[in-house]
């Protein structure tokens, strides 16, 4: 369905905030309103670190449930599951999706200088000695590789466990997600940011990651 599509659908609600299109296909599940948590969302983040978002589709979409996701970015688009605990689960799964946008848009001003990296590999240099020292069986070089794997997140998920991991990187990541990539390291930061979950966490564990986003916060539009 194109966005003409689904603009001429009646079944279809949408409406725009700060210039943002949002399309409502299916409801949302526990009867949350939208418009109310897409407006907190929008109105909280500077204009400048949303100009890479068009448009928020909400609903059921079958390449979301094919990759076990909550929501995707794509193509200036945020994806994202109606089927939603509540309001909380869904700020968080935008925000972390808008993050993907900000990354696609400044990706040499937060990756450039390495900075964020060089963090994010030490981090999980120390989780390989952890898990190698707990008899964990780890080639260092997975380790390594900073880009997403889909068998490194198993390893994490099925053969560690998220509660596991939880435990051994409380002190060096802000979630066990962002342990999977460096992409998922920058955006769950910045939701984090975003959230004010624990911003003081953030700092103190992840100081170069929080200093950028703090950085991006304050850019002006290019």
């Amino acid at each position: 369905m194109t966005v003409r599509d689904y603009i001429q659908n009646k079944k279809v609600k949408h409406f725009s905030i700060s210039g943002v299109e949002v399309f409502e296909k299916d409801p949302l599940s526990n009867n949350l309103d939208a418009k109310k948590i897409i407006t907190f969302i929008l109105n909280g983040l500077p204009s400048h670190l949303l100009s890479n978002v068009d448009s928020i589709y909400i609903g059921s979409f079958d390449f979301l449930k094919d990759r076990q996701v909550q929501a995707a970015y794509e193509n200036s688009s945020v994806f994202v599951t109606n089927e939603q605990d509540d309001e909380e689960d869904m700020i968080d799964d935008i925000i972390h999706e808008i993050a993907h946008s900000v990354e696609e848009k400044y990706t040499s001003e937060i990756y450039a200088d390495d900075k964020i990296e060089n963090e994010f590999i030490q981090k999980r240099k120390n989780l390989w000695l952890i898990l190698k020292d707990q008899g964990y069986d780890a080639e260092l070089q997975d380790f390594l590789n900073v880009r997403y794997s889909s068998n490194f997140d198993d390893y994490l998920y099925k053969e560690v466990g998220y509660p596991e991991l939880a435990m051994v990187t409380a002190n060096s990541f802000y979630s066990p997600y962002a342990v999977t990539s460096l992409r998922e390291y920058f955006a769950n930061g910045f939701e984090a940011f975003f959230m004010s979950d624990d911003i003081d966490r953030l700092k103190k564990i992840s100081p170069q990651l929080f200093m950028k986003i703090a950085m991006l916060l304050n850019m002006a539009e290019i």
